[in-house]
């Protein structure tokens, strides 16, 4: 399945814009033509014009090739928004909501505080990812990604009874529980524990605890939502673990020119480094030692990078998630 925590799709073809500087010959074959068609006998003046870098007319070309351009990148912001696996902040609830999936409170704030401190909300990334497993939601369960799906929308679905309180009377109810724990859920791994007796176990990852391990209330909620009858498949006995975390640090030197534009800024490749290993503390989680460089030896003024942690390539099964214990970067500028 794809993951969009850690896998990146290309920009679909139709949405790549042609830059300023290619638009520019375009716009000046088509002034050409045009007074090629009305005026000929001017075509050769404003073709020697426009090699001219100091003419008000090539610079007006110019002007006119980046306003386009940039419209152009707004018009593909704006279709990109309409995509579940580009959307972002409110465009992105709006594309989740289609799926009957809202964004989740990670942790209250608190309103009367000085200044108010906001409520924390479930990131973009974990939104589209709980998304993109709604589909599942509506088979008859039995599958990973359907238990996935419900785990990770711990609480969410209603109770529904129907009643025929008398003939040609059906009464279909749906109660909506008051509070879920949807947003304790940072992931889900449901595997087959004994073929052929039924015996599923779900391990869980938790946003509790920095390191992912559910609590003993979390895990019990869990295993009584996911044995309800509505969603556990007949045959199932669902049983809840505590996923696992698979602890190491990464520990780097940097290597910069010693120049004034070879400055190398430090925290920002550490956010880089935080979101990536972030994203990737899921069950079956990878840690790539190339996307490690990679995002280490993105900025220019990095030269060379020597990854000294972790030493290999990370991966864990459904039971474990990679947990990153610290971040430790040394810059050393060659002279």
């Amino acid at each position: 399945m794809f993951n969009p925590l850690t896998d990146r799709l290309p920009v679909p073809d139709a949405l790549k814009v042609t830059g300023a500087t290619a638009r520019l010959p375009e716009l000046k074959q088509a002034l050409i033509a045009e007074v090629t068609r009305l005026r000929p006998a001017d075509a050769a003046e404003i073709t020697a014009t426009l090699e001219n870098n100091a003419e008000m007319l090539t610079v007006l070309l110019q002007a006119m090739s980046q306003v386009v351009t940039t419209r152009e990148r707004r018009a593909n912001w704006q279709m990109l928004q309409m995509l579940l696996l580009w959307a972002q902040g409110s465009n992105l609830d709006a594309r989740a909501a289609d799926f009957g999936i809202k964004r989740q409170v990670i942790a209250r704030g608190d309103p009367d505080a000085i200044p108010p401190i906001p409520d924390e909300m479930e990131s973009d990334d974990d939104l589209r990812f709980r998304s993109l497993l709604a589909a599942y939601g509506f088979a008859t369960t039995g599958s990973r990604t359907a238990y996935k799906f419900h785990a990770m929308t711990l609480g969410e679905k209603p109770h529904v009874t129907i009643d025929s309180p008398e003939a040609g009377t059906v009464t279909v109810t749906y109660r909506f529980p008051d509070n879920s724990a949807t947003a304790k859920i940072r992931d889900a791994s449901p595997r087959v524990e004994e073929p052929g007796t039924g015996k599923v176990g779900v391990w869980l990852l938790s946003r509790e605890t920095e390191n992912g391990v559910p609590s003993d209330a979390l895990l019990a909620q869990a295993q009584a939502y996911l044995r309800r009858e509505d969603v556990a498949l007949e045959t199932d006995i669902i049983t809840t673990y505590a996923g696992q975390p698979l602890e190491y640090t990464v520990r780097a030197v940097l290597h910069g020119k010693n120049t004034p534009d070879g400055l190398i800024n430090v925290e920002a490749i550490r956010q880089e480094l935080d979101t990536y290993t972030r994203n990737a503390m899921r069950l079956e989680g990878r840690i790539d030692l190339s996307m490690l460089y990679y995002l280490m030896q993105k900025p220019q003024s990095v030269t060379s990078v020597e990854l000294h942690e972790p030493a290999d390539t990370i991966t864990t099964d459904h039971t474990q998630a990679p947990y990153c214990t610290g971040i430790a970067l040394e810059v050393v500028y060659d002279l």
